[in-house]
């Protein structure tokens, strides 16, 4: 199945493989971070044959300031535009939607990154909304972007975060599972959660309410982490070839009957430590420099 099979895709769909959280950091290569994630899409994707040819979706959630998504289309409207060198290039064009745009590689293949953001709550937790290209102000209630994200057509997404879930912030997270638990809510994993932690309790009460979980690799802004995309997250079948890669993906998401698949390893208690002291020092830098 490929691209080039239009009637076949539409009568069978795909299967997807996603990486539901994504950041592309100021210090990324944006060619070797595109390389990164379709090495590691394609390792995934060996493992689970389909018989078919599988789709690679990267979600991006990007943070209030942060517009990627937005320069990636100027790259498209300009169809010269490449980036990288004749051996490893990626260019960009326009899907059918335009929440998606289409990486592409001559040899590497293509890659459909999706538009998204990332909203900072009043109660300092975090909530994506996938397949959205409205932006959202930070401070606002939990429960409330959650309804203005599922009431705009995107994906709210309450993801998983070392020491977010914890004292009073616990309590608002199990509400928010108990007021959209089987609705319009999902809840989120990343492969920097450490691989000796058991699961959150949290999970096992949304799993309980019918509620989702869906994976991403959520990579942090250090030039090291320029290959972690694709290499954590979910995959799924039957996706429809209609409108765009997300139009199918949200129906899919959105039936409760379809199975989600997961994929990737959490992190080394090792590197796991080394990202959490990384993370410290460069959140108290950026205190410091915004009190001057």
């Amino acid at each position: 199945m490929t691209r080039q099979d239009p009637e076949i895709r539409k009568e069978h769909g795909f299967r997807a493989f996603v990486d539901a959280h994504v950041h592309i950091h100021g210090c990324f290569s944006i060619q070797d971070f595109l390389s990164a994630a379709a090495a590691n899409f394609s390792h995934h994707a060996e493992r689970f044959v389909s018989g078919g040819e599988p789709r690679y979706v990267l979600c991006l959630t990007e943070s209030c300031g942060v517009d990627e998504f937005t320069g990636l289309s100027r790259l498209a409207d300009d169809k010269s535009e490449a980036v990288g060198t004749i051996e490893a290039m990626w260019r960009f064009e326009h899907s059918g939607d335009d929440r998606c745009l289409i990486a592409s590689h001559p040899v590497l293949g293509e890659i459909e990154i999706v538009a998204g953001r990332q909203i900072v709550t009043a109660e300092r937790l975090e909530i994506l909304a996938l397949g959205s290209l409205e932006k959202w102000e930070d401070g606002q209630a939990a429960a409330d972007i959650v309804e203005s994200v599922a009431s705009s057509g995107a994906i709210p997404v309450l993801p998983w975060g070392f020491g977010k879930w914890m004292g009073r912030r616990r309590r608002v997270v199990e509400d928010l599972i108990r007021k959209f638990g089987g609705g319009s809510l999902y809840l989120g994993d990343n492969s920097g959660r450490p691989s000796i932690m058991t699961d959150p309790p949290e999970f096992v009460l949304a799993q309980g309410f019918g509620m989702r979980i869906l994976p991403g690799s959520d990579p942090l802004p250090f030039s090291s982490e320029y290959d972690r995309a694709g290499s954590f997250g979910f995959y799924v079948d039957n996706v429809s070839d209609g409108e765009s890669v997300w139009t199918g993906l949200r129906a899919i998401l959105q039936q409760e009957n379809d199975d989600i698949h997961h994929f990737g390893s959490l992190e080394s208690p090792l590197r796991f430590l080394r990202n959490q002291v990384a993370m410290q020092y460069v959140t108290r830098i950026s205190s410091r420099r915004q009190a001057i």
